[in-house]
């Protein structure tokens, strides 16, 4: 699989032009869709629904990227799997005692099963969970809740890196290491720096009102893809 996996948030679209703006991500050199389902029993606000996955999957054949946010993933795997074969949904450590048979479901349905943590949960959930995954997304912060992010500091950046040891030592060098959180060019950077390999785009990233999300695709690949910049930061 491709690395550098750029996954953009659907839910930071025009709502009613999602058609359209998907058709832009793709032109733009897209490789997953992000779809955040949130209920009010793991964050403080509900997004998207999973009635539309069905709908989403008649517009575009890219491989959705499915955040299941509740504290009862297992309700919503009956919706949400049939339309994400090929693709990744990834639910919450903290979410439920049931992770270890959710997570079997999903594998089950044909679908690649990520473990999705909160910022400041413990990766021993991932030492754990490690041989039955095949993504661990990592929030800056946590899921679901408003207001600002801060940028990537060091103990954020080592986080990244353990996650990735982890990982590798469990034999799923293979695995994506998704960031998400104010991924913006620079938090990209330093997530890559440390073994990230794929990001949920957002405000920070794509969707922004000075530049057509097309062409904001087009440079934030370039910008993450620039051999110059992790030269140098090898160095330093």
């Amino acid at each position: 699989m491709r690395k550098d996996m750029m996954s953009p948030s659907l839910m930071c679209c025009d709502m009613m032009h999602m058609e359209r703006d998907i058709s832009a991500l793709e032109r733009g050199g897209a490789d997953m869709l992000h779809y955040d389902i949130m209920d009010t029993t793991f964050t403080t606000s509900t997004m998207l629904p999973p009635y539309m996955l069905g709908q989403l999957t008649k517009c575009t054949q890219l491989p959705l990227d499915v955040h299941i946010m509740s504290k009862t993933p297992q309700l919503y795997l009956e919706q949400v799997l049939p339309y994400c074969r090929d693709g990744y949904v990834s639910v919450h450590a903290e979410s439920t005692h049931e992770i270890p048979y959710v997570i079997s479901e999903i594998r089950r349905a044909g679908v690649h099963p990520g473990l999705a943590l909160n910022g400041y949960t413990p990766l021993t959930y991932v030492e754990t969970m490690a041989p039955y995954i095949d993504m661990v997304l990592l929030v800056n912060v946590v899921a679901g809740v408003t207001g600002p992010r801060p940028d990537f500091d060091d103990a954020f950046a080592a986080r990244i890196r353990r996650t990735r040891q982890i990982l590798d030592r469990a034999g799923k060098r293979d695995a994506l290491l998704e960031v998400d959180g104010n991924i913006s060019i620079r938090n990209a950077r330093i997530a890559k720096q440390n073994g990230a390999d794929a990001y949920v785009l957002g405000t920070a990233g794509i969707f922004k009102p000075d530049i057509q999300i097309e062409d904001a695709c087009v440079v934030f690949r370039r910008e993450i893809e620039k051999e110059d910049y992790y030269e140098t930061a090898d160095r330093s």
